[in-house]
């Protein structure tokens, strides 16, 4: 996508990624994810609108207890406080990442460490809450048809035709569960390679 020189003139340049990032938010057609510079206070108000949508995330997907809830609000809140500085990026930035130690479990301090070798347990942030990823039948099933889609893993074989695949043997009558155990007897290899 070609940027205007004005465009450049009036504001930094938004990387394609974070493009992506908005459109995949706030949809492709919203004015967020299709503006291709934006000046500090653009920037502002865009980043205030990913934050609003990263704590409507969070109360929608996180059970958790509530300090551990305070401590991912405190990430966003922290964000949030920095675009009222002139500087705001690096301030945001340590927003962010505080929100996403916390959801690995915890807000790591090695305020006290001392040069040299990391002890065991350097990174392990498990000593309120351990946090992990669980998936359903239903949810590996999608999740191998992306992985097919994206190309990643690499997989000996398309995910989707290897779908069609199994409905021409079997018909329609097994389900997503069934299509998994059989997927994981015919490609092992594949299926260890996406899902351990």
């Amino acid at each position: 996508m070609k940027k205007s020189k004005t465009a450049i003139r009036n504001g930094t340049t938004v990387p394609n990624a974070m493009q992506v990032q908005l459109a995949r938010l706030f949809g492709s057609d919203s004015k967020l994810a299709q503006s291709t510079a934006r000046s500090p206070a653009e920037w502002r108000k865009t980043l205030r609108s990913v934050l609003h949508e990263m704590s409507r995330y969070i109360a929608h997907n996180v059970d958790t207890d509530e300090l551990h809830r305070l401590m991912l609000l405190s990430g966003l809140a922290g964000a949030s406080e920095s675009l009222k500085e002139e500087n705001f990026w690096p301030g945001y930035v340590e927003g962010i990442t505080r929100l996403a130690l916390v959801l690995l479990g915890d807000y790591p301090d090695h305020r006290r460490r001392k040069p040299g070798r990391k002890k065991d347990g350097h990174y392990n942030l498990n000593l309120h809450r351990s946090g992990y990823w669980a998936q359903s039948p239903s949810q590996r099933f999608r999740t191998l048809l992306a992985a097919g889609m994206v190309g990643f893993p690499s997989l000996s074989a398309r995910p989707r035709d290897v779908l069609d695949q199994f409905r021409r043997k079997f018909g329609f009558g097994p389900d997503q569960k069934d299509f998994l155990e059989w997927y994981r007897g015919t490609y092992p290899q594949d299926y260890a390679a996406l899902f351990r």
